[in-house]
């Protein structure tokens, strides 16, 4: 039985625990505290991370002092509930104060025990929450997201409410975000979690989207990513997804190490051919290994136009330098994070490693993109938009003018095969459903794509116009 189907019944305790940290340092570079619940007597002992923060809240909720919206935050599911926190730390090594925020099962004895964190977005969204909001709810899930950054405290957290949030203070210091990411995931390995009260954490994953997978992909080669709490590592698993890591530069630019614990990275298309534009080589990419797995997706975009998904109302927003009859890529990107994200919790909870998928293929250059007949890229993570494709599809874009340039490098289009392309492939209407359904099949059989979506794509394949 998968953990995100894990119903788990935890001792109860009261949401106002009060935990004092006391940080010690070692005469070695190693770091050691202990942690002391002032109500309950429970001892902690954590390596790695300043502190295991103190924890303040629930903080009420009303007119007058409304909590933090995100920027494109997903509304709230019913059987959900939303708690906002204040944790802070003061310690020799840094002190801060900052805000976390919890969407959790009212009925927290029937969460998962699968809890997906994630830093705030510098713009303002919750990446990971945005794109597997359905897959959270489905598997009741927990998320947990972090005001993790000096720049997002000073400028989107505290610019919401100044009255509200006027106490929170972190440091524009190079290690304050590491720090509070390990001191979150200290916090959910305590014996008694006062940010869950009353749940069983079987696995914290740190993840992110864009900017916020750079920031999980600087954890991960950060000292902190090794903290441990009573023995148990911070965090279970890393889900650093299409972090576009050539627009980091310095370290963001090289391949992720092995930790210890498991890592799934996702690379759509897109960041491929940012990451080689930029720098001329792929540094991001390595083997798989024991605790690794780099799926790059082959046609897939930063930025899809789905229906069903928020970030895509940015998708048909630009106006960027497209060929003549070109209209946004509708790949299905939370199809591919499902899946990823999915793997990865397999992987965690049931040591059931995810599938290897190969490279998207490149030309001897290193460089182009090997494509098909119609024009779709070769290799790497497949689906049935390449596989059985209606439209060829470039996943990223020019400004007005030709020129590389955000936002519309963000954002893919396509150019539908015409009706007598469509022939020659299925000749018929029933041949296109037909072929859908059997990539679907042998996609999910390979596990690089859920029953459930798999179903959504016939469905929507049955009812579309494709040689009507």
């Amino acid at each position: 039985m998968s953990l995100s189907r894990v119903r788990r019944h935890g001792a109860s305790r009261t949401a106002g625990t009060i935990v004092v940290c006391i940080a010690l340092v070692l005469a070695d570079v190693a770091l050691t505290s202990l942690s002391v619940s002032a109500s309950a007597g429970v001892q902690t002992k954590s390596t790695g991370v300043a502190c295991v923060p103190t924890v303040e809240g629930p903080v009420a909720v009303d007119a007058s002092s409304p909590a933090f919206v995100a920027v494109l935050q997903a509304d709230l599911p019913s059987g959900f509930v939303d708690e906002e926190f204040f944790i802070s730390c003061s310690s020799a090594q840094i002190t801060y104060k900052t805000a976390v925020f919890v969407r959790r099962p009212a009925a927290v004895n029937r969460a998962s025990g699968l809890v997906a964190v994630e830093p705030l977005h510098s713009s303002g969204i919750w990446g990971m929450q945005t794109l597997l909001q359905p897959y959270f709810v489905a598997h009741d899930d927990i998320h947990v997201g972090i005001a993790a950054s000096h720049d997002v405290v000073e400028g989107l957290v505290k610019k919401a409410d100044p009255t509200r949030y006027a106490s929170l203070d972190v440091p524009a210091t190079p290690d304050a975000t590491n720090e509070i990411l390990a001191g979150v995931g200290a916090l959910l390995h305590q014996r008694r979690d006062p940010l869950l009260p009353g749940a069983h954490v079987r696995g914290a994953v740190l993840g992110g989207w864009s900017q916020t997978s750079g920031v999980t992909r600087a954890f991960i080669s950060s000292p902190q990513a090794r903290a441990t709490i009573d023995g148990h590592r911070v965090f279970d698993g890393f889900f650093p997804g299409q972090a576009a890591v050539g627009s980091s530069g310095g370290s963001q630019v090289g391949p992720i190490t092995d930790v210890g614990v498991p890592v799934v990275e996702l690379q759509g298309e897109r960041e491929l051919l940012v990451t080689t534009s930029i720098y001329g080589s792929l540094g991001y990419r390595r083997p798989d290994s024991k605790t690794y797995r780099l799926y790059e997706v082959a046609g897939m975009s930063h930025i899809n136009d789905e229906p069903d998904n928020p970030v895509s109302a940015f998708a048909g927003s630009v106006s960027c330098d497209w060929p003549a009859g070109a209209t946004p890529s509708t790949f299905r990107q939370t199809d591919i994070w499902n899946m990823a994200f999915d793997n990865l919790a397999r992987w965690i909870s049931k040591g059931v490693a995810p599938p290897r998928a190969p490279r998207i293929e490149l030309e001897a250059d290193g460089k182009t993109v090997k494509r098909d007949a119609h024009g779709n890229a070769l290799g790497g993570v497949r689906s049935v938009f390449v596989d059985v494709p209606t439209a060829s599809i470039t996943p990223t874009s020019l400004a007005p003018g030709g020129i590389v340039k955000n936002p519309c490098a963000y954002v893919g289009y396509q150019l539908d095969l015409s009706p007598e392309q469509l022939q020659q492939l299925y000749r018929t209407h029933a041949g296109y459903v037909d072929q859908m359904t059997k990539d679907t099949k042998r996609l999910v059989r390979a596990r690089f794509l859920l029953a459930d979506d798999a179903r959504k794509l016939v469905t929507a394949a049955e009812q579309s116009d494709i040689l009507q």
